[in-house]
């Protein structure tokens, strides 16, 4: 028999968030669902993060705390998959926030259901609404490939381990990978892999904030390297599990791999070019071997070029477009 509440555990990664935390935070505890579990994993703060996370722990018991040195985002939500309890499991950044049925209407079109994940709209200017009427949801179930492109409709967080309700059997075995960055779009093929069906939920429920210390928009370091680790396990994966999605995960990797080139002219710095010229190298040997986009990448330099004049015509709401569609 269907549980009708079932205990959805949110497990939520901090790390010198204290200017948003607490909006972030009072977005979970006034979800119009209250069976939640919310585990907080302060990674290594330097700032009032932990005091603050603290202060929820103490006012709602739903709440709780675990503590470890700095090691990462990737690393923060694993700690987190140790403590869950619930039947669905759900992963937020704590500079985000969602809408206040958020909860709720993720959890309908799946309860009861294994080997399933739902996923709302987002937004990243502060306009949610905060109770959505007539909600519709899209089911979408047959192969890989049509889940995988299902994941990527324009408006949903596709491949963000946020954004999204996921049956606990999903993180059975699944597990994020060590790295600085990327380390969503990683495990993305694996977690669509494990489910039967995906479930768009037709309604924008979460604000993703875009500040100085989001993961997707920092100046470029030798953290934003960790993109060839993620590249090389996604075609890994493919040619191991699912070589008919091979040419496709090509694809992807050549579509993420010019976003950072993208961010890479912008940010214009020495060391930004070094990374820049390994990823078009990169692409232009995807291309080749997948036999797509050959002419893109003929040319470095006139590749630059058309990145730059790109830089020009649009602003980064843009960019962050193309990021979001990051493979369609």
């Amino acid at each position: 028999m269907k549980n009708l509440t079932p205990l959805i555990s949110v497990i939520v990664p901090i790390y010198n968030v204290e200017a948003y935390l607490s909006e972030c935070l009072d977005s979970i505890l006034q979800q119009t669902y209250k069976n939640l579990e919310v585990i907080l994993i302060n990674d290594g703060s330097k700032d009032s993060s932990q005091a603050i996370a603290e202060g929820y722990v103490e006012k709602d018991k739903r709440f709780q705390l675990v503590n470890q040195e700095n090691k990462g985002i990737a690393a923060a939500r694993n700690k987190g998959l140790e403590f869950v309890h619930g039947e669905y499991i759900m992963f937020f950044d704590s500079d985000d926030k969602i809408a206040l049925d958020a909860i709720e209407n993720l959890l309908t079109p799946i309860n009861g259901k294994t080997r399933i994940f739902s996923m709302g709209k987002y937004s990243t200017k502060d306009i949610l609404e905060q109770q959505h009427k007539d909600i519709q949801t899209n089911s979408v179930k047959g192969t890989l490939l049509t889940r995988l492109k299902a994941v990527q409709s324009s408006g949903y967080p596709s491949f963000s381990a946020w954004g999204k309700l996921y049956s606990r059997d999903v993180f059975e075995t699944i597990r994020f990978p060590i790295i600085r960055v990327h380390e969503d779009t990683a495990v993305i093929l694996p977690v669509i892999d494990s489910v039967d069906e995906v479930v768009l939920v037709n309604q924008t429920l979460w604000y993703y904030r875009q500040v100085a210390s989001s993961i997707t928009n920092v100046n470029i370091s030798d953290r934003n390297f960790t993109i060839f680790d993620k590249n090389e396990m996604q075609i890994k994966f493919a040619k191991e599990k699912h070589p008919e999605i091979l040419n496709y995960v090509y694809k992807l990797c050549m579509n993420e791999n010019d976003f950072v080139m993208m961010k890479c002219i912008s940010d214009g710095s020495d060391y930004s070019m070094v990374l820049f010229k390994k990823l078009f190298l990169q692409n232009q040997y995807f291309s080749k071997v997948s036999k797509q986009r050959r002419f893109f990448y003929w040319n470095i330099n006139s590749y630059k070029v058309y990145l730059k004049l790109s830089l020009l015509f649009y602003n980064n709401e843009f960019i962050r477009g193309i990021a979001k569609k990051i493979l369609t």
